[in-house]
């Protein structure tokens, strides 16, 4: 779950609606001649899903004892990690090897320069690197195919979580990313230079609106996040920054 704090309330996003936004911008992606990518369909939907293995962890979230909010994804322990990602990751390896290859890439890249590898993080790198070869190799692919085709994704996913995490992304000075300015204005995502195929794109984010103070069971919770509000995000052109 992504916990976007305001000061006075605490909205929630399910980490499968923030995958599903990213897959969004990159399906209206315009630069870098992606439209006409030979794996663009594959590159799409291998964002769209790369956070799958969360599905069941946010459909019935653990409380923070701390907070009494959800566990924020950035705080959950490294067995719910395990679980989450070697469910996630497998879940296309017979179905669609290329998509299963970059979300098994992604997963191992988000951890490889944070966590030792020892204990369970051990079995965690040795698990999905095993799983990386394989598909690779039934693919004929080489670890610089991957990456190329991956910074599609990284770049998206990157976008998206900014947006979520942030109400107030760029507001003192756009962020900056691979040569694009970029900035949440309220409920306007803003770059420059535009790099879409509409010079305006709507979207429909599903959000749950959370009490500060928390909730003291997981029922009240649930109550509070039983149905979600939706946020129309409109994506636009960044007008020039005096910096």
């Amino acid at each position: 779950m992504i916990l976007q704090k305001h000061k006075r309330q605490i909205t929630a996003i399910r980490q499968e609606d923030h995958a599903a936004f990213a897959g969004f911008l990159l399906e209206h992606w315009l630069d870098h001649g992606f439209p006409h990518h030979p794996d663009r369909e594959a590159i799409i939907r291998a964002t769209r899903e790369h956070d799958n293995g969360w599905h069941q962890f946010d459909a019935a979230p653990r409380l923070d004892t701390k907070t009494k909010l959800p566990v924020d994804f950035q705080r959950v322990t490294p067995e719910e990690t395990f679980q989450i990602w070697m469910e996630g990751t497998a879940r296309f390896a017979e179905t669609d090897p290329l998509v299963a290859l970059l979300i098994t890439h992604h997963a191992y890249t988000l951890h490889e320069h944070i966590h030792r590898r020892t204990g369970i993080w051990k079995d965690f790198f040795i698990g999905l690197a095993k799983r990386r070869g394989a598909l690779r190799d039934s693919l004929g692919l080489q670890h610089n195919d991957i990456e190329r085709l991956y910074s599609y994704l990284r770049m998206a996913d990157l976008l998206s979580l900014q947006f979520c995490m942030n109400r107030t992304l760029g507001a003192e000075r756009p962020e900056r990313y691979a040569g694009y300015a970029y900035r949440r204005d309220g409920n306007q995502f803003q770059f420059r230079p535009y790099p879409f195929t509409s010079r305006r794109l709507t979207y429909a984010l599903p959000t749950y609106p959370l009490e500060r103070t928390g909730y003291d069971d997981v029922s009240q919770l649930q109550s509070a996040m039983k149905k979600p509000v939706i946020e129309q995000i409109t994506i636009a052109p960044l007008e020039r920054w005096d910096e």
